[in-house]
């Protein structure tokens, strides 16, 4: 195996309900004792994690294995009753879309949503996966992290796994939202929000909002599916990472590790090591590597294959 090629990934994001039947308490202990042995370093539960009644021995198998453990919620009241059984170093994420109805941003609803997790003494960042047209509300979002003193804010990769519905090109936010966005910065400028954790899972979203983090980005290694980061959806089915709908394996019949070797991950792997059509010769590849490949692979339609967001092969 290439050198560069990790055992098991890092991240997991991990849908862990869905309208049909859940899993059971033991499949979820199965599933989480094979992230702990495989020594994934960073658990994010998604999809309304709190309704599971397995949810606080989840919680507990995965922190006592090491792992970092970050829940999404939507901040509906059932919710916020149940923060006080929540261990304290599970962090905590607000998912905005709930605030965000036909292009518009309920400011109202989701201060007030901050303000009740304050209220259980509990301090919880932001999260947004933006849709096609809503890119502009991110101004009004981080107009809310500095009014309300919110720490943090992540903008985490699109989630197409799911929901067959989403690989629609349609939903997603392409270049003309990006370069709309941009003009908006370039006319209103960023507010200061002193000690905001920003996150950006999308390096040319990113490069619009670098100077609210110092210009600072941990590591941008090009796309990490199947290799840093993996997806685990309701019914157990391992993905290369929620933008690449093509599961690897059922984890309630194969180990992580063993999934984690087989062909099929290592051809994806492959096809990421490949130079995206429309992307040869730019300058700016050695530093983008071809942006996220799976939301590409499954959801553009022109013949390119480099990133939703870039808008053209660049050129020194």
């Amino acid at each position: 195996m290439p050198v560069d090629l990790l055992d098991a990934p890092l991240r997991i994001s991990w849908d862990l309900c869905a309208t049909e039947k859940q899993l059971s308490s033991a499949q979820l202990r199965s599933i989480a004792q094979q992230l702990t042995a495989a020594g994934v370093f960073y658990v994010s539960l998604e999809n309304n994690p709190l309704t599971h009644p397995a949810i606080k021995p989840l919680l507990e198998q995965l922190l006592s294995g090491g792992c970092q453990v970050a829940i999404v919620l939507n901040g509906e009241p059932a919710e916020l009753a149940l923060l006080e059984s929540i261990p304290r170093s599970v962090s905590l994420f607000v998912d905005c879309a709930a605030a965000v109805h036909a292009g518009q941003l309920d400011q109202a609803r989701l201060r007030q949503t901050v303000a009740r997790f304050r209220a259980a003494q509990r301090d919880p960042a932001l999260l947004w996966l933006p849709r096609h047209g809503e890119l502009p509300l991110l101004l009004d979002l981080l107009d809310i992290c500095a009014s309300e003193a919110v720490r943090g804010f992540k903008l985490p990769n699109q989630k197409i796994s799911v929901n067959s519905e989403q690989t629609s090109s349609f939903l997603l936010p392409d270049c003309n939202d990006l370069e709309q966005l941009a003009v908006l910065i370039e006319s209103s400028g960023l507010p200061e929000i002193p000690g905001l954790q920003l996150e950006v899972h999308d390096l040319f979203l990113w490069q619009l909002l670098q100077p609210l983090s110092g210009g600072k980005r941990s590591e941008y290694g090009g796309c990490q599916a199947a290799d840093g980061l993996g997806h685990i959806d309701a019914t157990g089915l391992l993905y290369p990472c929620s933008s690449w709908p093509e599961p690897l394996g059922q984890l309630l019949t194969d180990n992580l590790l063993d999934l984690w070797q087989t062909a099929r991950r290592l051809e994806i792997r492959r096809q990421i090591s490949q130079v995206p059509v429309g992307c040869e010769g730019c300058s700016d590849y050695p530093i983008c590597l071809g942006g996220c490949r799976g939301l590409v692979k499954f959801c553009r339609d022109d013949g390119l294959k480099r990133d939703l967001l870039c808008s053209a092969r660049r050129t020194v």
